[in-house]
């Protein structure tokens, strides 16, 4: 059971978030720039995971690219609705 949760993966993220939160803390003005290098960190390693995922879904037949796929699509849409509802306009 948790082998299934302290994966390599989940260790990672928990260690990014760590060193976002002390970097926010002690230099809050790199903020942007770290969240930045964040994704153009993540992007390559979402894509090669999207490519395994297709890579065996056509060896086994089943949907999880495409269920991957829709979840994306969801959250997307989720996140421009979050952005929507709290964007302030400044005159």
């Amino acid at each position: 059971m948790i082998k299934k949760i302290v994966t390599p993966v989940n260790v990672i993220f928990l260690f990014w978030g760590l060193v976002l939160l002390t970097f926010s803390e002690s230099y809050p003005q790199y903020t942007r720039y770290y969240l930045y290098m964040s994704i153009l960190v993540i992007l390559p390693i979402i894509i090669f995971d999207m490519m395994k995922q297709r890579k065996q879904d056509k060896q086994n037949g089943t949907a999880k690219f495409q269920s991957a796929i829709f979840r994306m699509f969801i959250m997307a849409i989720l996140l421009v609705i979050a952005y929507l509802v709290t964007r302030q306009n400044y005159l």
